[in-house]
């Protein structure tokens, strides 16, 4: 019961502070992403580190921070596209770096440094490009939002289906509680959560919710399989502890890290590049 206190408790301070963040204004959005991916970076790092991987932690973080700053900027229509070029010498930088570290492997540290930034911190800045109004002018958060909250609906549908009715495993090997029943389950309430978020915004037709809706079931979904693949390889429980109740960041974000890309992807070729 403690334990369950402890996670219901943590869980809310969990969604007030992104739920709060994200209404606020872009500025707080951008800020708290912007820690979350650096901490789930970190968490990488240090999963890595145990099957005896040297990445380069602090140049990967400073990378990460130029490239993220840089997609903000463009975002807030401070600076052109082509700014986000900025961050290409600091990607060289990884690999020149290498030549004077003298460890193991270095093909490896470059590769783990690289997909810390990508895997990572990379998904959280997009995040910032969910809405395409002019924010300086008119801040719009609810397809961002709304990806939270689908998100969390396939989270909850997936766990109370699965522990009620799930009996076929979905991917044993990697993840041996995750079954093909708590799947549709989270699928369907996603869907029926996407219905209903197009009935009380205007952003989005109801036609692109319910595709960013299975766009989410199925990119969440493999987002936790490769986590989970990432610390069964590492032969670790949890990312970190820094959530009690609830592991660690790459745990409870494991499925934006796939999603966010993936949606990102539909809204650029289906949303913003013609009418809605």
């Amino acid at each position: 019961m403690k334990e369950l206190l402890l996670r219901a408790s943590t869980g809310l301070v969990f969604l007030v502070v992104v739920i709060g963040c994200i209404i606020w204004n872009p500025y707080s959005l951008a800020s708290l992403f912007y820690v979350v991916g650096l901490l789930g970076m970190l968490e990488y790092y240090s999963i890595v580190k145990i099957g005896g991987v040297h990445p380069q932690s602090m140049l990967g973080v400073v990378t990460a921070s130029v490239l993220y700053l840089c997609i903000e900027l463009v975002k807030l229509k401070v600076f052109p596209t082509y700014i986000v070029s900025l961050s290409i010498p600091f990607f060289i930088a990884i690999f020149i770096w290498e030549l004077y570290r003298k460890r193991p492997d270095p093909f490896t540290n470059i590769g783990h440094t690289v997909i810390g930034i990508v895997y990572v911190m990379a998904p959280f800045a997009l995040l910032n490009v969910f809405t395409f109004e002019e924010i300086v002018v008119e801040y719009k958060p609810e397809v961002v939002l709304g990806f939270f909250i689908l998100l969390w609906l396939n989270d909850t549908g997936a766990y109370i289906v699965g522990s009620l009715f799930g009996k076929h495993k979905l991917f044993e090997r990697i993840s041996p509680k995750k079954t093909i029943e708590g799947v549709a389950g989270g699928g369907a309430l996603a869907i029926i959560g996407a219905v209903v978020i197009a009935t009380y915004t205007e952003d989005l037709a109801i036609g692109h919710w319910i595709v960013l809706g299975i766009i989410i079931v199925v990119s969440a979904t493999l987002g936790d399989l490769v986590e989970s693949l990432l610390k069964r390889t590492a032969r670790v429980k949890d990312s970190s502890n820094l959530l009690p109740g609830h592991g660690g960041i790459l745990d409870r974000f494991d499925g934006v890290l796939l999603a966010s890309p993936m949606v990102f992807t539909y809204l650029m070729v289906f949303v913003h590049s013609g009418p809605n």
